[in-house]
């Protein structure tokens, strides 16, 4: 019974050795960088050059080792992200690597970014303010035709 609950539930243990619990983790890490931007496609303000404060997350999945009893180590996402990410966007100007760095496309790029970095990536967030941010993922595979 769980103490103080009231109720007849058992109280829930881990299993023995092998994976924790045999369900997968998301563990998240999130970057500061600063950069500058135009869209030139874009009909209003955003037209001209300016700068924001982006924040990324990226998010991994995968399931919890028994030994070190993580998924990966915190470390080892900041490792790969600032090398293969921020250390090339980090108080630059987008355009120069980018075309039209729309959030949407520079989300898209820093996941092609991390695509073969060895990370399990579930997704990415990139917020263009505190407010707005775009989500990326993995495409999905569609699954066989039932009748091939």
């Amino acid at each position: 019974m769980l103490p103080g609950s009231g109720t007849d539930r058992p109280l829930l243990r881990p299993p023995g050795p092998g994976a924790y619990h045999g369900r997968p983790v998301i563990v998240v890490r999130e970057f500061p960088f600063d950069a500058a931007h135009f869209l030139p496609k874009h009909p209003g303000r955003c037209r001209n050059m300016h700068g924001h404060t982006y924040r990324l997350q990226v998010w991994c999945e995968g399931p919890i080792d028994a030994e070190s009893g993580m998924v990966l180590d915190f470390q080892d996402i900041k490792d790969v992200v600032k090398a293969r990410v921020l250390d090339l966007v980090d108080h630059t100007l987008l355009n120069d690597r980018i075309e039209n760095p729309t959030a949407e496309r520079i989300a898209a790029w820093i996941w092609d970014q991390l695509a073969d970095s060895g990370l399990p990536l579930k997704e990415i967030r990139l917020y263009e303010t505190p407010t707005c941010f775009v989500v990326h993922r993995p495409a999905e595979v569609p699954a066989p035709d039932a009748g091939s």
